[in-house]
């Protein structure tokens, strides 16, 4: 699976050069049911979700074995936690991500192009 991921995510910082900046942090989730963002829909399984900031916009890259890289933008919101944690929403019949809450950091990011 690392291949993929790192392949296209380094690619993506070398062609981007200086614009990109900021710590890129991993953390792996396991999707109980399939997830859907705009037109693609990624399956159950594991996924390894990177985070980095581009011109000051906080993005996400979500990387399986067997799928398409999802790009996600995001914000920080405030909130507290002592746990990592993925939180989906539902909509009708379809779950999007809306959350993401990393250990010993003092904000979330909402998920701002989930559907």
């Amino acid at each position: 699976m690392g291949l993929k991921c790192v392949s296209i995510l380094g690619g993506a910082i070398l062609m981007a050069g200086a614009m990109f900046a900021g710590q890129v942090n991993e953390v792996k989730v396991t999707l109980p049911h399939p997830v859907t963002v705009g037109a693609i829909t990624l399956p159950e399984g594991q996924y390894t979700i990177s985070n980095i900031e581009m011109a000051g916009e906080e993005m996400f890259l979500v990387c399986g074995d067997h799928t398409p890289v999802v790009t996600l933008l995001s914000a920080r919101v405030d909130g507290d936690t002592d746990k990592t944690e993925l939180t989906l929403t539902k909509d009708g019949d379809q779950w999007h991500f809306d959350r993401l809450a990393v250990e010993g950091q003092s904000q979330v990011f909402q998920f701002l192009n989930v559907k």
